[in-house]
């Protein structure tokens, strides 16, 4: 009586494994790894997927959020495309897309503001001899002179698949609140 019961109890517990060679398992565990910030994790997940469902859509949208979570925007775009030929009506595919898009606009606008920056700055006055002298010992965070000003990050995150998280409450005072 006792084997059988540790049997039925091995079973039950072994129940909650899903199949990894799954497609469908692996979205969802990549999904779940993107929800706590495990991109890496995520993109591998979404990647296997891919491999075993070259045909799912949805596999290729999240697998293009992974790498754009990860700053390879040029695979990201591959994955774009391939997901909306897969599946063109998919609206959810399309917004992301369209984030991606836009996201892309603004960065490269920034990049060609701060590029036109940096060369009239850098600039020498016209006519006669310019001497500059440079401060052997500049302030800590500021730049060298001829040295490439690194653009800021995006203030805004990178478009996701993901439904947006709820905020965490407030922590209350010791004693309460007054």
């Amino acid at each position: 009586m006792i084997p059988a019961m540790a049997l039925i109890l091995f079973a039950s517990a072994c129940s909650h494994h899903q199949d990894l060679t799954k497609s469908a398992t692996q979205d969802n565990f990549g999904v779940q790894m993107a929800r706590i910030n495990l991109w890496r994790e995520a993109l591998f997940r979404f990647e296997r997927a891919v491999q075993i469902d070259p045909a799912n859509a949805m596999s290729h949208n999240n697998l293009a959020v992974a790498w754009e979570a990860n700053g390879d925007f040029e695979k990201a775009r591959k994955e774009y495309l391939e997901a909306l030929k897969l599946d063109r009506s998919n609206q959810y595919i399309q917004k992301n897309y369209s984030r991606y898009v836009e996201f892309l606009s603004r960065n490269r606008k920034r990049q060609q503001k701060d590029v036109k920056t940096m060369a009239t700055t850098a600039a020498a006055p016209a006519g006669g001899a310019t001497t500059s002298t440079v401060d052997p010992s500049p302030l800590p965070g500021q730049p060298v002179a001829g040295e490439p000003v690194k653009p800021a990050p995006p203030t805004t995150p990178p478009p996701s698949d993901l439904p947006p998280q709820p905020k965490p409450p407030a922590p209350t005072p010791p004693g309460g609140a007054r």
